[in-house]
């Protein structure tokens, strides 16, 4: 061969006798195919194989495959972000016409979908309080396909009754989708609970490390299909390289759980005894309005998430930003990292002050995601920075 056909095309096969311990990255948007046959057979799926990177790579499937045996799904499709998959998802199941019920306390960006974008598509959205299953189940109407809650919600940590929400819905052909993203799989499988769907936003618990975007939806492989359709179709892939990484974290997920559900019940505890914060929610507290339902539902702690209602309201959080040293305002969560936001300006600054009033989000509510560093010294930097 000729120096320039050398160069595009050589070292592409590189055989080896054994297997790599790491999962190896494949960095590619396209495969190679060897006969018109093989083309047949993959592309109707009778054969295992792969086509273009829109439709998965081997970094999906393992990806994939890893998520939806953790949630005791039956199968599993990446999406490019947490809200990727929800509009994905969304996408899958839903049709003009259709009735979707969903909780009123939703992470500020699926309210706004469900509210501005998903009504244009003829679907109808009605929000209710969905700590109370008796509410959720009044506001079914024969159009209702889906029922949409957050495990834990943000950024209040209310707990939502899986398992009895669950139980009133079967046998409706109503599915019940779970955003589990603020508890992760170490702490709550909600589809042994009798949920139809679980979504996470794998930007977050998933991942781990604050350097990957991406989401999951898992559940049965016929309501995968259709989402992995719709995800395929609006272009909400993930790249191979964060598919990578995403499994990459996954494999301390429970290692990282542990630390951080254990720092997160010792800073409730310290921010509850402390006489600048008015309110701690925290589902690990005794006086948390659902202690008792959270204990029954949750494993291995009651999550890494806590929120606080400091008394001088905004003032008092921007002195909170001024102060801290080791926590960092970063608008995200489920970090190694100690990090906190400010609900009011980021993840629901777009909703109504009404709206935020009647869920609770008031002008002193700080929410603190709690990583693996030493707690000691997480509280001296939280108690020179509330402080007065």
């Amino acid at each position: 061969m000729r120096l320039e056909t050398i160069a595009a095309r050589g070292g592409r096969d590189v055989t080896s006798g054994n297997r790599p311990l790491t999962p190896p990255l494949y960095q590619t948007n396209v495969f190679v195919f060897d006969s018109m046959a093989q083309v047949e057979a993959v592309w109707e799926g009778k054969e295992p194989g792969f086509v273009y990177g829109r439709y998965g790579t081997p970094n999906h499937a393992m990806l994939e495959a890893m998520v939806a045996e953790l949630e005791g799904g039956e199968a599993a499709v990446a999406c490019a972000s947490g809200m990727g998959a929800t509009t994905a998802l969304i996408l899958g199941l839903l049709r003009r016409g259709d009735h979707l019920v969903a909780a009123r306390d939703l992470y500020g960006s699926t309210t706004a979908l469900f509210t501005d974008e998903v009504g244009r598509l003829g679907i109808e959205v009605s929000f209710v309080d969905a700590s109370d299953p008796e509410r959720v189940m009044e506001a079914l109407t024969p159009k209702t396909r889906a029922v949409f809650v957050e495990a834990l919600s943000n950024p209040l940590l209310r707990v939502v009754d899986v398992e009895a929400l669950a139980a009133r819905l079967a046998g409706r052909g109503v599915e019940l989708i779970v955003d589990s993203s603020l508890a992760s799989p170490a702490v709550l499988r909600p589809i042994g609970l009798g949920a139809s769907v679980v979504l996470h936003s794998a930007t977050k618990f998933i991942s781990g490390h604050g350097d990957v975007t991406a989401g999951v939806v898992v559940g049965s492989r016929a309501v995968v299909e259709r989402v992995r359709a719709a995800a395929i179709r609006v272009g909400t892939n993930l790249s191979p390289f964060d598919c990578w990484l995403a499994a990459r974290g996954l494999r301390t997920l429970h290692v990282r759980l542990e630390r951080q559900c254990a720092n997160a019940l010792v800073l409730a505890r310290f921010l509850e005894g402390r006489p600048e914060v008015q309110r701690v929610h925290y589902p690990g507290l005794p006086s948390h309005p659902q202690h008792g339902l959270a204990a029954r539902l949750f494993k291995n702690g009651a999550g890494a998430m806590l929120s606080f209602d400091l008394g001088g309201g905004a003032p008092a959080v921007e002195r909170l930003m001024t102060r801290l040293r080791l926590i960092e305002f970063a608008p995200s969560f489920g970090d190694v990292a100690t990090t906190w936001t400010y609900p009011a300006r980021t993840s629901h600054r777009r909703i109504a002050a009404a709206a935020k009033a009647e869920m609770g989000i008031g002008p002193g509510l700080v929410r603190l995601s709690v990583g693996i560093e030493a707690v000691e010294d997480l509280i001296d930097d939280l108690t020179g920075a509330i402080e007065n």
